[in-house]
């Protein structure tokens, strides 16, 4: 049963919903994993009303708090690819310690915490008033998903190969 909904979890993971101002409509983001875009989903329509283009192979994919930023990680490339939410544009590749998959933001929009899937693991913080790599935290496993906690103080990390 763990099993069957931890799937289901992480079958979703990919999708982010965007609010791109608050009086504006809710967006859905939609990694495509297996190519090189991002599609922008009305959810009241089930249209695709905007394309990311230009990351190849996004994996995770985030929103500031604020939601004037997309933060997407690029496989191909080991970078937290940054997009202005205005104009569906890559702005900054900031490099990351290996390859990453998920991605979460501090509630403060502060810092950005990526899992790193390549081996040894890592999660790397990222600042985002400098938009730089400011830290790689070591850890026992290559990792998947990162959360942060609703308090802002901890960044959580798991690794499904390592079972930590």
């Amino acid at each position: 049963m763990i099993r069957a909904m931890l799937g289901v979890f992480l079958a979703v993971m990919p999708i982010a919903v965007m609010p791109l101002t608050a009086a504006d409509s809710v967006r859905v983001l939609q990694t495509n994993s297996a190519g090189d875009n991002i599609h922008v989903i009305d959810p009241a329509t089930n249209r695709v009303v905007g394309v990311i283009e230009d990351i190849e192979v996004p994996h995770g994919v985030a929103i500031a708090p604020d939601g004037r930023r997309i933060y997407v990680t690029d496989e191909s490339l080991s970078t937290l690819d940054v997009v202005d939410a205005k104009t569906l544009k890559v702005t900054k590749r900031i490099p990351l310690s290996g390859r990453p998959n998920n991605v979460a933001v501090a509630k403060n929009g502060t810092h950005v915490y990526v899992g790193i899937v390549e081996a040894p693991g890592a999660v790397d913080v990222i600042d985002t008033a400098l938009l730089a790599n400011v830290k790689s935290i070591p850890v026992k496993g290559a990792i998947h998903n990162v959360y942060v906690t609703p308090d802002g103080k901890y960044a959580v990390a798991g690794s499904i190969p390592a079972r930590t």
